[in-house]
């Protein structure tokens, strides 16, 4: 609708990311097992660090919100939260905000406001026209008298009274909601019944058919983080490749110059867009020349016989060539040739255990030896993993030679304990 083109009005919604200090006042359930790539050195948990939990999981977690020990989010439905704010908006508040201490994230999702419409996600209801009464004793759940507002809705309401000595105003935030309505299970902020990372209930971006949608990064260098690991997540066929259209550092806004007017919003999101489709255009020539040296180096280890009895695996597990470089053109082929399969946490493993002259028993010690050869021959990250008393790649790691934590792989909080 023409009506809709105005610098405070925008076609996405915000989901953003804050530091949280796991014990501080208002401290957010976080699960111990986040997965092998997501590391917490510390209690201090900062945006970036949640926010790459979150892709990695394909998931917007749905809470309660809680603020001094209660939930801010009504009825029995847990949420995710978004502000419909115009881009500029969100970088100018972000700004003014921080520089008064207060606690907002500079990372965030960017969604088309018709596909969460679509998804289920609605504009909160700021007060009600009759009085407002919890139902007395609901555990942790706040019900409102459902006369008032039926319990379906109830998680979009938001106290708001002014013109009172009490005043509560949130309106400036704008918010949006999308109610997780799934298993119903009585899940508080406690942990009780959440034991991992994968098992909070939230918007899985893998059940959706959302695209275009951006995110917002504060360092140039966060770029390539999410890049690594939107690129994972299509390999892993979890999210298609239009799904995720831009990735903005804030740090490079100003060259933008003002982008209150929509049209330059748009145009530095153009400026910002991402395109997959170089790794995934390798020509099948290509590709089996590379496949082929790969073979040539894999065949050339197994018949130099270089292992020795102190090499011999334990025969209990199973080990691979992990080639940590997922852009690279190596790993661009092997994926094309069906070569490489990609573990839950984003590692591109090579299976040598099918050659004929494969060696038993020594398989770690030939992946190593084959891996240093392929970070040689095509200048790229290698090394192996192994999992032990287990065959499949999705099993606890046992031992992996890549600790280059600077690696992109690797999630890990800013702040050490």
């Amino acid at each position: 609708m023409l009506n809709n083109i105005r610098f405070d009005l925008s076609d996405y919604l915000i989901h953003f990311f804050r530091d949280v200090n796991l014990s501080g006042p208002e401290p957010i359930f976080f699960p111990e097992n986040a997965r092998f790539n997501n590391v917490a050195h510390s209690e201090k948990l900062d945006s970036l660090f949640l926010m790459r939990c979150a892709l990695r999981h394909h998931k917007l977690f749905a809470t309660w919100s809680y603020r001094g020990g209660r939930p801010t989010i009504y009825g029995t439905f847990p949420a995710v939260c978004f502000t419909d704010m115009p881009l500029a908006a969100f970088v100018q508040t972000s700004n003014e905000r921080l520089a008064r201490g207060e606690n907002i994230g500079r990372y965030a999702f960017v969604i088309p406001k018709a596909a969460m419409f679509t998804a289920g996600a609605r504009p909160v209801i700021y007060g009600l026209s009759g009085d407002v009464r919890e139902q007395a004793s609901n555990g942790d759940f706040r019900i409102l008298d459902e006369r008032l507002l039926p319990l379906q809705e109830q998680y979009r309401y938001v106290t708001y009274t002014i013109g009172d000595v009490k005043q509560i105003d949130w309106t400036h935030e704008r918010e949006w909601r999308w109610p997780y309505r799934g298993e119903e299970l009585h899940w508080c902020e406690n942990g009780d019944l959440v034991e991992t990372l994968a098992e909070m209930p939230g918007l899985d971006l893998s059940h959706t058919l959302i695209e275009g949608m951006g995110v917002i990064v504060q360092e140039q260098e966060d770029v390539e983080k999410i890049l690594y690991d939107i690129l994972t997540l299509v390999d892993l066929t979890k999210i298609h490749k239009s799904m995720i259209r831009f990735i903005i550092p804030l740090c490079d806004i100003e060259r933008f110059g003002d982008i209150k007017d929509p049209a330059r919003a748009s145009e530095v999101i153009n400026q910002n867009a991402i395109d997959l489709s170089p790794f995934f255009s390798i020509t099948q020539q290509r590709a089996d020349e590379i496949s082929s040296v790969v073979d040539n180096i894999i065949e050339a280890h197994f018949n130099e016989r270089t292992h020795s009895e102190h090499d011999y695996d334990d025969g209990y597990g199973k080990s691979w060539i992990w080639i940590a470089d997922n852009t690279s053109e190596l790993v661009r082929a092997l994926i094309a040739k069906g070569r490489l399969k990609v573990s839950t946490e984003g590692r591109y493993l090579l299976d040598i255990s099918d050659f004929t002259a494969f060696h038993d028993n020594y398989e770690e010690y030939y992946c190593n030896k084959i891996a240093i050869a392929l970070e040689r021959a095509f200048g790229v990250n290698a090394s192996y993993f192994t999992v032990r008393s287990a065959n499949h790649r999705d099993q606890i790691p046992y031992y992996t030679g890549l600790t280059e934590e600077d690696h992109p792989f690797f999630n890990s909080t800013i702040a050490y304990d």
